[in-house]
Order: C-alpha cells, then structure tokens, then sequence
C-alpha cells in the first residue's frame, strides 16, 4: 500500500495540483456534476467540459460564467474514428498545455 501511494504521488498530480482539467461526458449525469465540483474548488483550475450535445455545453459554460468563468466547452465524440480523437487530443493539447487531468 506505501508503495502504491508513493508512485501515485510521483505520477497522478491531484486535482489541487491541476491548473486545467479537461471533463468528458460534462453535458449530463455524473459528467456535469463532476466538472461543476470541480470548478467549484478553492484552486480555482479552468474546467474545460467535453461532450457531444453542443446546446448543454454552451449551457453549462454559461452557469459557470455567472459562477466566476474558467469554464470552457470542446464538442468531442469519443465514439468517433480513431483519426478523428487523435486530432481531438493533438488539438486539445496544442491549445490547453495546462492540462493536466482528464475526467
């Protein structure tokens, strides 16, 4: 168990760590929940929300908008081609090199 936490510590940074946090399946459920606590933290990371159904995103970027922003939306199909999510995260990394944690 010391081990386990040890490689954890050197390898998982923590959400509190996290400047940027990309949240998959945000539009609904446990998604949304998710990246709404975690752009509630006291650390305060940008929470970029992923999903398929562009209407919820613009949604839920609004409502943390009005809760301090540092939300922001990607439209994102994990079901698509593989070409297509290699692009996705080629892209995502390009333009968000503060992530650090995916959900």
């Amino acid at each position: 168990k010391r081990a386990l936490s040890q490689v954890q510590s050197l390898t998982m940074p923590g959400l509190n760590d996290c400047k940027c946090v990309l949240v998959i399946g945000a539009t609904s459920g446990i998604g949304r929940a998710l990246a709404l606590a975690i752009h509630a933290m006291p650390t305060q990371p940008t929470v970029i929300v992923g999903g398929r159904r562009k209407d919820r995103l613009e949604e839920l970027v609004k409502k943390g908008q009005e809760s301090g922003g540092r939300l922001e939306s990607v439209q994102v199909d994990v079901t698509a081609p593989r070409e297509a999510l290699k692009s996705f995260v080629e892209e995502m990394v390009s333009k968000n090199p503060d992530v650090r944690t995916i959900c």
